[in-house]
């Protein structure tokens, strides 16, 4: 288990850097957590410090759609089931929030052409994170622990 641990660690690692080459400037890095952080996450062992919730999600986010290049179409499908007009997950901005381009400001690339909204509550943000987890087969709050949003 700690080899897998450790291997999963590696790759995540390596997933990170490739990643943060091929987004936007608006990346958040993803650092070890200091200790005393609050804001953050712990996926695997491993911490990861963030901002805010909305480095959270993204962050989050990122790291499935490197581990599995289907999750970004999966999780599309899986959070439908909120049961919304406008999806949270979509192809472009203009699907994220339709007709409101004030609103397309508040939406992060998580994979190649994949985006998802952040104008959400945090609590909303937990629940596209424990979908996004079942999509995976992640276990939530086990293999991914929400340090704070």
């Amino acid at each position: 288990m700690r080899v897998q641990v450790a291997e999963l660690t590696r790759t995540l690692g390596k997933m990170e850097r490739q990643l943060e080459h091929q987004q936007s400037p608006r990346t958040p890095t993803t650092v070890s957590l200091p200790v005393g952080a609050e804001v953050g996450y712990e996926l695997w062992g491993q911490r990861f410090a963030a901002r805010n919730g909305n480095e959270v999600l993204v962050s989050i986010l990122r790291h499935f759609a490197e581990l599995a290049p289907e999750f970004p179409e999966r999780y599309s499908r899986a959070v439908k089931t909120l049961g919304r007009k406008r999806p949270y997950v979509a192809r472009t901005v203009e699907a994220v929030y339709p007709g409101k381009p004030g609103l397309w400001k508040f939406t992060e690339v998580f994979a190649p052409s994949w985006y998802v909204g952040t104008n959400e509550s945090n609590d909303k943000k937990l629940d596209l994170l424990r979908i996004a987890c079942q999509t995976l087969g992640v276990r939530f709050e086990k293999d991914l622990k929400i340090l704070r949003m």
